[in-house]
């Protein structure tokens, strides 16, 4: 009988530590928001979750704590199926929030192999992310650029042989 006064006594004492432990690291945590935008920075209202192909990813923050300047940040697929990527970090870094507690960059340009589910972290703030395939690739201006003076070649060639 004893043995077990002692055994809930621990128990008690045991579940105390730990449920004061998880209020502490509650009251401790971040307090700031972070969401993610496609090809520039912007505010909470243009959140973006679905990207195309060769779109930019930057992560926007607001309401960070002035004394926690350096944060990690990754974006992982998602396991299971979810993403071309599974468990994968794709893109990872330490950005330093200012003292205004806001901030936007470029993270990451959505890769030709890219697909599903990828969860952005942010000094332990969270969003996801969507990776359509059924959009379609953006391509960027220099592959724009040389299409245009190849169709451009071809068409002077076929001017010049013409005369």
């Amino acid at each position: 009988m004893v043995k077990m006064k002692k055994l809930l006594a621990l128990s008690i004492l045991v579940s105390i530590l730990v449920i004061t432990s998880i209020a502490m690291v509650i009251a401790n945590g971040n307090s700031g928001a972070i969401w993610t935008t496609r090809n520039d920075c912007g505010d909470i209202s243009q959140d973006v979750n679905h990207y195309a192909r060769g779109e930019k990813v930057y992560i926007n923050g607001k309401n960070f704590d002035a004394e926690d300047n350096d944060n990690d940040w990754s974006i992982t697929g998602q396991p299971g199926g979810a993403s071309c990527d599974p468990m994968i970090v794709v893109a990872f870094g330490d950005y330093t929030v200012d003292s205004s507690g806001a901030f936007c960059f470029e993270a990451y340009t959505v890769n030709l192999d890219d697909c599903g589910e990828y969860k952005v972290d942010f000094g332990g703030k969270n969003d996801n992310y969507r990776v359509d395939l059924d959009v379609p690739v953006v391509p960027e201006f220099g592959m724009i650029a040389g299409l245009a003076t190849i169709l451009g070649s071809v068409g002077l060639f076929f001017f010049i042989r013409k005369k």
